[in-house]
């Protein structure tokens, strides 16, 4: 029977361990890739702009790495030919970060991978309404 008591420290822990969890999935399919999970997630970012550049500072505000890995990590998929860095050309101290045709398809190819480590887990355990709500109480606790 759980503690009324401690039923927030239980929460919490709960979810650090669904947070391993999901991340060592996550991270053993991605190694296939040579990629990070910040990787990823910055390359998921790029996405979902993509065509348009995402500027380095709006990266460092969507990502999930704290902001003085965001310049390593871009160094990194610049040399792996999975992004672009270039000077805005209508703002000369704004740096635009754009995905290559190559990183288009590597983030494709990993995403579906890092999708199919944790399985139909989410959509297997809870219904789309808890999915929602689950969604808003994280929205709660991250904001």
């Amino acid at each position: 029977m759980e503690d009324k008591n401690n039923i927030h420290a239980l929460a919490y822990f709960n979810l650090l361990k669904t947070g391993s969890w999901i991340e060592e999935k996550v991270k053993k399919a991605l190694r296939a890739f040579n990629l990070t999970h910040a990787q990823l997630n910055a390359l998921y970012i790029l996405h979902e702009n993509h065509p348009q550049p995402v500027a380095v500072n709006e990266l460092k505000e969507k990502i999930l790495v704290s902001n003085p890995d965001v310049t390593r990590l871009v160094d990194r998929l610049v040399k792996k030919a999975y992004v672009l860095r270039e000077t805005c050309p209508e703002n000369r101290r704004k740096i635009d970060i754009s995905l290559t045709d190559h990183g288009r398809k590597m983030f494709l190819e990993a995403h579906q991978s890092a999708k199919e480590s944790i399985g139909s887990y989410f959509e297997n355990q809870i219904t789309e309404d808890e999915a929602k709500e689950l969604r808003r109480i994280l929205h709660k606790i991250g904001d």
